[in-house]
């Protein structure tokens, strides 16, 4: 019994911020997503933990914790600065959101490029097509 319970989907992956209103601000203006949760971290004291709607079953989240502000940023390390760069076994590469149609992909690009954002793509990768942009904090 239970042995073939596998996981199938990602409810939500979190991303360290030390600025919360900003990545809320970009993810919902610049991206279209939708603020579902703002709440103080459960048990972890001064920390935030925000929400942003990308279905019904999935979501990005953001974790502000106040020593966030002081952790260095070490390209090639701990974040890798842009969309080819090298870092760190076990942090983040880069983040790949999808959209239904390759139509969408292009009105969602004009958008980001509208709030000023460079994009480069779309990219044909042979199995999707991609757009590549950096955010708030180069993520």
């Amino acid at each position: 019994m239970g042995q073939n319970i596998k996981a199938n989907g990602v409810n939500h992956l979190a991303l360290s911020t030390s600025n919360m209103k900003e990545q809320i601000a970009f993810f919902t203006d610049v991206l279209g997503m939708r603020l579902i949760a703002l709440y103080w971290m459960h048990g972890v004291e001064g920390c935030w933990h925000g929400f942003l709607e990308l279905n019904d079953t999935s979501a990005i989240a953001f974790v502000f914790n106040p020593a966030n502000e002081d952790a260095k940023v070490e390209y090639g390390v701990t974040n890798p600065g842009h969309t080819g760069g090298a870092s760190a076994p076990g942090t983040m590469q880069h983040l790949a959101l999808n959209v239904d149609s390759k139509e969408d992909l292009l009105n969602l690009r004009d958008r980001i490029r509208s709030r000023g954002v460079n994009v480069v793509g779309p990219l044909d990768h042979g199995f999707c097509h991609s757009i590549y942009f950096q955010g708030p904090e180069d993520m």
